[in-house]
């Protein structure tokens, strides 16, 4: 009989249980999961908002943003690097659906225009951020007066630092706040956690 992992071997076979889903971390997304009858409610989503899905791997959140906001709605979807950006833009192709603009992002710069967003989403995306401040910054740009902001991450499983496994919520609610957005919500029970327990931090952009 084969004793069970310890120390490293066991933090190990954590992580690569875990590097399984959207950008090598958790499971991807599911339409027909869990976590999106808790984004509608938390978001309020209903059709002719305007979101965007930041960081949007393989397109699948997209999706089903897109079917949440109708024909009457936008969604703007956002990747870093042209590999992402080219298979983005063909899963979306073979979903013709034609409420989606896809869009180039920098590692200081959402690439949202200004004022347009009732709702922006980052789904175990922030803990890749190498500049938050300025990104933070952009986001605050791109929402409206009294848009939302989610942040969907993932505690580190160990040691933090930034660019490591993971970003601890109150690492979130402190970088984003200080941008001028107001923390509402931090919710720590978030769904579709895998090996890895999931939180969503919520933010509104104040009205004056």
């Amino acid at each position: 009989m084969t004793p069970p992992p310890s120390g490293r071997a066991a933090i190990a076979m954590l992580l690569s249980a875990a590097c399984t889903g959207r950008h090598g971390i958790g499971p991807g997304f599911r339409a027909d999961g869990a976590e999106m009858p808790r984004l509608r409610k938390v978001l309020a989503l209903e059709a002719g908002k305007v979101v965007a899905d930041i960081g949007a791997g393989k397109g699948e959140l997209t999706l089903a943003l897109a079917r949440e906001v109708g024909l009457s709605g936008h969604v703007f979807s956002t990747e870093i690097d042209a590999a992402r950006l080219e298979r983005l833009r063909f899963t979306l192709a073979g979903s013709k659906l034609d409420n989606v603009s896809v869009i180039e992002a920098r590692r200081r710069e959402s690439g949202i225009p200004s004022s347009c967003c009732d709702v922006i989403v980052l789904r175990r995306v922030y803990h890749h951020l190498t500049d938050p401040a300025s990104i933070n910054a952009s986001l605050l740009r791109a929402l409206r007066p009294g848009g939302v902001l989610a942040v969907i991450d993932f505690p580190p499983p160990f040691f933090w630092r930034r660019g490591s496994l993971g970003v601890p919520a109150q690492t979130v609610v402190r970088e984003v706040a200080h941008s001028g957005l107001e923390p509402l919500a931090l919710i720590d029970d978030w769904p579709g956690r895998g090996p890895l327990a999931s939180y969503c931090v919520v933010f509104r952009k104040p009205r004056v």
